[in-house]
């Protein structure tokens, strides 16, 4: 029987609906692992996993019972479920925690709203979709070269709806979505503002372009997507905020989704740890004789050590991200608190991606030379842990430390430009 002490220990669910999640992706860790050394191989999107998941309602998780879903309404549930699916495909599990980050936000706008908020009736139809497996999300945000708040895909108001033009890139799971739940800069007249806007994958217009050529994670399917002319209702778009300046309000949401990425690096250094020490122990002869070396000794200690500072790192955070989020409706906390969120999910992706990086390493060295062929799970595993300082919320890496500086010494945000803005309609 396992020792109850936290940081000895792996990160567990707190709810019986998030263990019942845990298990379904136990169900199907070989599956998962037999489909990822054939994704990274051929450098293809993992959409038999992916609907694998759907299938057995993992990805309708965040969606409430009555919906069809799981009803997992904590942060640290679903994260801890991505990270167990990283521990068989960290391809499969960055698409699970972009598609899950947007699920359980609906959720969330849900929960805390009545009937007549004017975001909660959309959002409920959607959750009712992504229980009933008929709805699969993307995030299409980034862009190359552009802040989340100066982008340069438009949505144009015309007499027909909004019309809307652009290329987003890192698009996530986008082969098999079904839905792109875009950020873009709306525009009405002379006013401008940042909007987002749930598009159908069927939209005429909508070209997903399944050409991510990753380093890592080759199965996330994490290529572009083209807006070309794409008609949209004119209730379909969301106003969110100021066009061309830094929003606040906008911190919290980035940040539990940052936070959230993590389960992806924790579950990628946990399986790299479990090879290394099958491969001590059921090595050859001569190999199971390297467990008294103080070289090899060092090596397993120092994995220990990295996976206990990302164990518990990421579940503190965890922690005081669902005392905050489950007592408070989206888009409710101040200014203050929403940068102090961001800067300890920048603290927590920081921990947690350089003690991943340090387990793979050491992983390699313990299981030897078998480890550098191509494939051999611990060099996918090296070079899919790579991807983690490029993730969101900030990127390229160093915004993240300026942020986190930034914020440690007190400094205000960087200068802001003015835009003409649209009169802003918060989500409910």
């Amino acid at each position: 029987m396992p020792i109850p002490l936290s940081l000895n220990s792996e990160l567990r669910p707190v709810t019986a609906n998030g263990e019942h999640m845990v298990a379904a992706v136990a169900d199907h860790h070989d599956f998962l692992a037999e489909q990822a050394r054939a994704t990274d191989a051929e450098g293809r999107f993992a959409r038999e996993s992916v609907e694998a998941l759907v299938d057995a309602g993992v990805f309708a998780a965040p969606a409430p019972v009555e919906l069809g879903g799981s009803g997992v309404e904590r942060l640290r549930d679903l994260t801890v479920i991505t990270a167990r699916i990283a521990r068989a495909d960290a391809s499969v599990a960055v698409a699970h925690a972009m598609h899950t980050a947007l699920a359980w936000y609906f959720a969330r706008v849900v929960r805390f709203s009545a009937d007549g908020d004017a975001g909660c009736p959309p959002r409920r139809e959607w959750l009712r979709a992504i229980g009933e497996r008929r709805m699969l999300l993307c995030s299409a945000v980034a862009e190359r070269g552009a802040d989340y708040w100066n982008l340069a895909t438009t949505a144009t108001a015309t007499p027909d709806g909004w019309v809307v033009n652009g290329r987003k890139i890192l698009a996530s799971v986008s082969p098999a979505a079904t839905h792109f739940y875009c950020r873009l800069r709306a525009e009405r007249g002379g006013g401008r503002h940042l909007a987002s806007a749930m598009i159908p994958a069927s939209t005429p217009g909508v070209r997903v372009g399944d050409d991510w050529q990753g380093l890592g994670l080759r199965g996330s399917g994490s290529g572009s997507v083209l807006f070309e002319g794409c008609v949209i209702p004119d209730e379909a778009l969301m106003v969110r905020g100021p066009w061309g300046r830094r929003d606040p309000a906008m911190l919290e949401g980035r940040a539990v989704s940052g936070m959230g990425l993590n389960g992806v690096y924790l579950g990628l250094a946990e399986a790299a740890r479990d090879h290394a020490l099958r491969a001590l122990a059921t090595g050859t002869p001569s190999g199971r004789a390297r467990v008294r070396s103080a070289a090899v000794k060092t090596a397993v200690a120092e994995m220990e050590t990295a996976l206990t500072a990302a164990r518990g790192t990421l579940g503190a955070g965890l922690r005081d991200f669902d005392a905050q989020l489950l007592l408070n409706r989206p888009w409710s906390v101040t200014a203050e608190t929403g940068r102090a969120m961001m800067k300890e999910c920048q603290t927590v992706s920081l921990v947690v991606g350089r003690a991943a990086r340090e387990v793979v390493d050491h992983a390699m060295t313990l299981t030897g030379g078998a480890s550098y062929t191509a494939g051999h799970p611990l060099a996918r595993a090296y070079r899919d842990v790579r991807a983690a300082p490029f993730m969101p919320p900030y990127s390229p890496p160093e915004e993240a430390v300026d942020f986190l500086a930034d914020t440690t010494l007190g400094e205000p945000p960087p200068p802001q430009t003015d835009g003409a803005s649209l009169p802003v309609r918060r989500p409910a």
